[in-house]
């Protein structure tokens, strides 16, 4: 009888502590699972505010625009595109800018306050626009940069166009301006550098032309190095009425115009992209 009570309290204890036992698992399971809501809650929430930034960041990045905006940016963008300068610059000087910061990229479909990969148009200000291939938020394989001016002589614009790398000009191009609205005789109306650039300066052989208001085209060709020019025995030093020492180059085939240049500016880094990139990048002039 004594053996049968102690078979009963020990099985009365084992009882006892299985259930002890099975609600401090229920308890442990039961705070894993609270943890295991809370953690995913926490990622969900951080998930949510990420999407959230990006799409306020994305939000902010575009610009709205109007119809007529649209519009603008869709005709400077196929003037760019085909070559027309001049048409561009009309384009260009003939539209007031509304857009106040700088740079902003129309990619065709939506203008950002922000320059991405890909091609499209780049204004770094009002009166300067960058077209072509862009990587890094800068001019990256083939680009064109124009910028409109009005001065005292005429319209006017200068340009540059050929191959960029990370925002410079390197390889073949040229650079030049061309006023189109308002210049006489006394004025040259365009002015053009063919060759090589090597970081917006131009290396090697130089073909520069002048073209006056009646159309008349003169050329010479040199050599340069880091933008400044090499004289050769081509290039005649003297003096001029004031007994100040120049240099003068004949033009090609000719022997009427000469290309004259100070002492001083012989040692000049002139020959060189007339639209430098960088300086937009970091704020503009």
């Amino acid at each position: 009888m004594k053996e049968k009570k102690r078979t009963m309290a020990a099985i009365g204890l084992i009882t006892v502590l299985l259930l002890a036992l099975g609600a401090a698992g229920s308890a442990k399971n039961e705070k894993a699972a609270l943890r295991r809501e809370s953690q995913a809650e926490n990622f969900a929430a951080s998930a949510a505010k990420e999407a959230l930034s990006e799409a306020s960041e994305e939000a902010v990045a575009e610009i709205s625009l109007t119809p007529e905006q649209k519009e603008f940016l869709d005709q400077l963008t196929e003037q760019m595109d085909r070559g027309d300068l001049e048409g561009a610059s009309r384009t260009l000087n003939g539209y007031e800018i509304p857009w106040k910061e700088f740079p902003c990229m129309y990619d065709g479909t939506a203008m950002k306050a922000e320059v991405s990969d890909g091609k499209g148009l780049v204004f770094i200000k009002a009166s300067t626009v960058f077209y072509g291939d862009f990587a890094g938020g800068s001019p990256q394989g083939a680009c064109t940069a124009l910028q409109v001016l009005e001065l005292e002589e005429g319209k006017r614009y200068d340009y540059s166009r050929g191959t960029w790398e990370q925002g410079k000009m390197t390889g073949e191009g040229e650079s030049g301006y061309n006023y189109y609205d308002g210049v006489t005789e006394d004025v040259t109306k365009m002015n053009i550098k063919k060759g090589t650039f090597q970081e917006d300066l131009m290396e090697g052989g130089v073909t520069y032309t002048s073209i006056n208001a009646a159309g008349e085209e003169t050329t010479w060709q040199f050599e340069v190095s880091g933008g400044v020019i090499v004289p050769d025995d081509r290039w005649i030093k003297e003096t001029d009425s004031s007994g100040a020492v120049v240099y003068r180059l004949m033009a090609e085939g000719e022997e009427v115009h000469a290309y004259t240049l100070s002492e001083s500016a012989m040692g000049e880094s002139r020959w060189k992209n007339l639209i430098v990139y960088e300086n937009w990048k970091a704020g503009g002039f």
